[in-house]
């Protein structure tokens, strides 16, 4: 019995569940377009105007999967590559997609292997080797990193409405190369769907009658680590990290700021910023938007930090609330991330989703009491510890391994 894995880039969880089969002799191959070797990322660094692409790609070299099998396109990638850098705003998405239908279109190619008792591949990307699979007696297993698309639509409308001022043109932004069927034709395949949080789970179950198991991410807690030595007594450093967005909850985060009015304190907002290039009513003072960066410079601006933002509108784990917490960060984050799962009041706060007031509040909570968050600093510290990857990959493979044991099931009918 082997698993026909795959993923359109290669992240943390991605790399690990294929290290969980990959450990269990499970893992007949793993699908993805490009896992770059260190000597590649240098050439690429070497590149003129890719060295910011370079520290990205950086994310997907992972060595414990360095002689696991694999299928990659990397001549596609490194077209896609070029495109995200020089494709314009937009490109990125585009080309995101593009990678989706490789993968797809690659692993219903490998399914065809006489080894594969069972397929696990992620949403937006399951389609075609799901059928192929269904088709052929083979187990599905859908991962779902994210909340399901159906409860994000209702959301959507509500915050569009509310935040109209910070929506992108038509053309443009999130929703532009959404394929809704395409996700209900994969969950309706699906075997088993794994979710990373109580929240995933519950928008799953509210639409489709599929078996789920929670399985929680992890985080290295070796990486991502506190500073050494004792912080500084400068203006308190609160942080988010992440894309700048309506669905990360952006424009409450820099409204919340506003009506709290911190006097000695300064927000810094890490990551792609894809909302209105101008701010509406400009950004309030002591806000500080920066690109995104590579995981070590990440880690410096975490231990650099006093407190972690996470005010997503809609989560499938949130991985930086554990980067956060392993480097020491207390953390307020929504009901809508895996913040309910994992914080207590040892380690942070959980708030209502797209809540001002609450917002306000926990901000001034911090401020107000900063000489209580060294404590908090110690329990996000422990938290992050506990929840390792090994742990992740144990408990994937307890998740699974019924099913992929199982071996030739009894065909599916395909969606029509």
């Amino acid at each position: 019995m082997t698993v026909l894995f795959g993923h359109p880039t290669g992240n943390p969880n991605s790399h690990n569940a294929a290290l969980a089969y990959f450990e269990a002799g499970w893992l007949e191959a793993f699908c993805v377009p490009w896992m770059p070797t260190r000597a590649e990322l240098r050439a690429v660094a070497r590149i003129p105007g890719l060295a910011g692409n370079a520290a990205r790609l950086g994310r997907r070299e992972f060595a414990p999967l360095r002689h696991a099998p694999k299928v990659q396109g990397r001549v596609g990638e490194w077209g896609r590559m070029f495109r995200r850098q020089f494709g314009g705003r937009w490109g990125d998405e585009r080309v995101s997609y593009e990678a989706n239908d490789w993968l797809m279109r690659a692993m219903r190619r490998e399914c065809g292997r006489a080894a594969v008792t069972a397929v696990h591949a992620y949403e937006d990307c399951s389609l075609l080797q799901f059928q192929q699979a269904a088709r052929s007696g083979r187990a599905r297993i859908y991962d779902m990193p994210i909340g399901y698309y159906p409860d994000w639509e209702k959301t959507f409308d509500r915050l569009a409405a509310k935040y109209e001022r910070w929506l992108l043109p038509p053309n443009a932004g999130s929703r532009s190369y959404v394929r809704p069927q395409q996700k209900r034709d994969e969950m309706a395949l699906a075997e088993l769907v794994l979710a990373p949080c109580t929240f995933v789970e519950r928008t799953v179950q509210r639409h489709a009658e599929r078996e789920v198991k929670i399985v929680p991410y992890g985080v290295d807690s070796e990486f991502w680590h506190p500073p050494e030595g004792a912080r500084d007594d400068g203006p308190m450093r609160f942080l988010y990290a992440g894309q700048c967005s309506l669905r990360k909850g952006t424009p409450l985060l820099i409204e919340a700021w506003r009506r709290a009015a911190p006097k000695d304190a300064t927000l810094d907002l890490v990551g792609h910023w894809q909302l209105p290039e101008h701010c509406p009513g400009g950004l309030p003072a002591g806000v500080a938007v920066r690109a995104p960066v590579s995981a070590e410079k990440l880690r410096r601006i975490y231990q650099a930090a006093d407190v972690f933002v996470f005010p997503s509108n809609f989560e499938g784990f949130g991985l930086v609330i554990l980067e956060a917490m392993a480097c020491g960060l207390p953390v307020i984050a929504t009901d809508t991330t895996a913040a309910p799962d994992i914080l207590g009041d040892d380690s942070g706060r959980v708030i209502p989703a797209d809540d001002l007031d609450a917002l306000v509040l926990a901000l001034r909570w911090a401020i107000g009491n900063r000489d209580r968050l060294a404590a908090m600093r110690s329990g996000a510290r422990r938290t992050a510890q506990a929840m390792t990857w090994s742990r992740y990959r144990t408990r994937l493979r307890e998740a699974t391994g019924v099913l992929i044991g199982r071996g030739q099931v009894q065909c599916a009918a395909l969606p029509t």
